[in-house]
């Protein structure tokens, strides 16, 4: 009996199985066809027709996690089906359809036409603005030092709603980031709201080329101060000429590692700066579908500056390569980490050509990074060892800590209360790692900031 019930189980399952891959191979042509009917005929109607079922089956077999295919192609069609039939632009309704279905994966897959393929260098056309998604619309978080955006005076904070005529409201971040970037020396307009202006203010603007500047070091005193803005080039080699140089003479007596606003980048480049500063252990791991995105990489012998104390500035801002670089030197115990929870980007993307003459590609999640503890920062953030923060009035410290919270900082300093100032410019979070390294231990550094020490908590 049993052994009849298991046979009418597994025929059951197979059954199963069997109809979700017939519905899966029915979604495909289905779209297709709704593409057909809904842009202008041609041959270049008929090369994107195609591309839905490259793209499609790349993202099946290649994405970091398994994906449901028919609600990709149900993406697709929400995009497809309202089209007046014959009249939409082949490839401008191929790219909303395909961008659309991508959307549903995470915010950072997406398909590129060849104009917009990325270039690791750091260098693109656009305005210079770091942003974020917020609102419905597009938040500048800070403008790039010397770009036409700061140029302008657009200023963190500052609400973008429309580019040219365009509302942004609802569209997705990878979108508006392209309206705005463009080739240099052409014209775009910005309609932004900014806090305590009571109408909405236009700003004309000149595209320009922009160059991300990878690295820039000082010395504070004794400390070496190493500002890596992006991982987009070879920032590694930039570090360790910057590494060479001041300590031609004397070693420092600590380093800060400033991350702060950095958006991320090359894996590689990530994992060598991180490697840099440790002697042994492990880096990071990858984790997806296929072998060829599982890896794991330990550190090397060859340690720079061996012994020195180092701390790592975070924020909200940093992300992806930065963080893979906090979470190592953090979690190898190599660094004490200080500032904010970092965003929270644990994916890496892979660009990927796609056949045809059309000559687009394919940016996809690929896989998940974890930390040498086997923590993922996704959506969870690296969390400071020393939380900087405006004001310690009002804290409870004896909170329960949130149920799954990954990790937990040892103390909070009110930022404005260290008294080691840069030579530079005004920086309350620098001073506060300045006075860390300048100070004995932790608890001379809070006693001396007026910090608070951390209960260790159980998380749930």
């Amino acid at each position: 009996m049993f052994q009849k019930l298991r046979l009418s189980l597994a025929a059951g399952l197979l059954l199963a199985a069997g109809s979700c891959l017939a519905a899966a191979e029915d979604t495909l042509p289905a779209l297709q066809a709704a593409y057909a009917r809904a842009v202008t005929p041609g041959p270049q109607a008929d090369q994107y027709r195609d591309l839905f079922a490259t793209v499609l089956r790349r993202v099946e077999r290649s994405y970091a996690t398994e994906v449901d295919l028919p609600a990709l192609v149900a993406a697709s069609l929400k995009v497809v089906d309202p089209v007046t039939p014959g009249t939409g632009n082949p490839a401008e309704v191929f790219k909303r359809a395909i961008n659309a279905s991508l959307g549903t994966l995470d915010p950072y897959s997406r398909y590129l036409e060849g104009a917009e393929r990325s270039d690791s260098s750091g260098r693109f056309g656009g305005l210079g603005l770091e942003v974020e998604a917020s609102e419905g619309a597009v938040r500048v978080v800070s403008p790039i030092s010397d770009s036409p955006a700061a140029r302008a005076g657009l200023q963190t904070g500052d609400l973008i709603v429309r580019v040219d005529d365009a509302p942004l409201l609802g569209m997705p971040l990878a979108d508006a980031i392209a309206m705005m970037r463009g080739q240099p020396g052409t014209q775009v307009s910005l309609t932004i709201r900014r806090a305590g202006v009571d109408n909405e203010i236009t700003i004309s603007l000149t595209r320009d080329t922009i160059r991300r500047q990878l690295l820039r070091s000082s010395m504070e005193g004794d400390v070496l101060v190493l500002r890596l803005g992006s991982f987009t080039g070879p920032v590694t080699a930039a570090l360790q000429d910057a590494i060479a140089q001041a300590t031609a003479a004397k070693a420092p007596s600590g380093v800060v590692l400033d991350l702060r606003g950095n958006p991320g980048g090359l894996l590689h480049e990530a994992v060598k700066v991180a490697d840099t500063f440790l002697k042994q252990g492990q880096i990071v791991s990858i984790r997806g579908r296929t072998p060829s995105n599982q890896r794991t990489w330990t550190a090397d012998s060859d340690e720079l500056l061996e012994g020195v104390r180092l701390v790592v500035l975070i924020d909200r801002r940093s992300a992806s390569a930065s963080e893979l670089v906090a979470a190592a030197l953090q979690e190898n115990q190599r660094a004490i980490v200080m500032g904010e929870r970092s965003f929270g980007k644990g994916t890496v993307q892979s660009t990927m050509s796609l056949p045809g003459e059309i000559r687009g590609s394919l940016k996809l999640t690929t896989s998940l990074y974890y930390g040498p503890s086997g923590r993922s920062v996704q959506k969870a953030g690296v969390t400071p060892d020393i939380e900087l923060v405006p004001s310690l009035q009002g804290r409870d410290d004896r909170r329960p800590a949130p149920a799954g919270e990954p990790q937990l900082a040892k103390a909070r300093v009110e930022q404005g209360r260290c008294a080691s100032q840069p030579t530079a410019a005004p920086d309350a979070v620098l001073s506060c790692a300045l006075d860390y390294l300048r100070s004995g231990d932790l608890d001379d550094f809070i006693g001396r900031a007026g910090g608070v020490r951390l209960a260790a908590r159980t998380t749930g």
